[in-house]
């Protein structure tokens, strides 16, 4: 159902909205935070612990972000890899 409400938006300012009022504040960190780790594990420059310590993160959720990496398909994650860069560099 989420996606099916996403997908009907028409910018970016209508999720905006909409997004703290279907999550938590804690569900909105953790799920900032896990976008973070998913792109410092795809660039390869931090170790587990330097990630963990750059954005006050736990090994604990750079580790399940490391092993769903593993566990994605190649076209899973050259979407998430795309979806990622585009997101990042436009802040």
């Amino acid at each position: 159902m989420i996606f099916n409400i996403f997908a009907q938006l028409d910018n970016t300012n209508d999720a905006e909205t909409l997004l703290p009022l279907l999550l938590s504040p804690e569900e909105m960190v953790a799920i900032n935070s896990r976008v973070v780790v998913y792109k410092a594990l795809m660039d390869g420059q931090l170790s587990q612990r330097e990630i963990a310590k750059t954005y006050n993160v736990s090994i604990a959720t750079i580790t399940r972000g490391s092993n769903n990496l593993k566990s994605m398909s190649p076209i899973q994650r050259q979407l998430l890899q795309q979806a990622l860069q585009e997101v990042l560099t436009e802040k």
